[in-house]
């Protein structure tokens, strides 16, 4: 991952930052988006996707190929965290805003 946003988190001080570290088993996945999503005795789930052709090809589907199980307090520590990188994008075709230096992925 090539940007980590220190949000405020659940334990944590105001205005203190949580240190942020990256296990070795963590993995990147790719997904087109999300199809599904339900509360259940307090726990989310959200159905994670790709889309792609069917075996024979003649039809697009989404394929679940994750899900992302979080509990609500978790669901709202997401929102807040997608609620700031919205702020940052714009319309422009890689995401970035024009006053923003190019990132580098590792």
């Amino acid at each position: 991952m090539s940007d980590t946003s220190n949000t405020n988190t659940g334990g944590q001080a105001a205005g203190q930052q949580p240190n942020i570290v990256i296990a070795p088993e963590c993995q990147d996945i790719f997904v087109d988006g999300v199809i599904g999503a339900m509360v259940r005795d307090g726990v989310v789930r959200i159905n994670l996707v790709n889309t792609r052709f069917n075996i024979d090809g003649s039809q697009v589907e989404h394929a679940v190929v994750s899900r992302m199980i979080m509990s609500r307090s978790g669901v709202r520590n997401l929102h807040a965290a997608l609620e700031q990188l919205m702020g940052r994008l714009t319309r422009s075709a890689d995401g970035r805003r024009e006053d923003d230096p190019a990132e580098d992925e590792s």
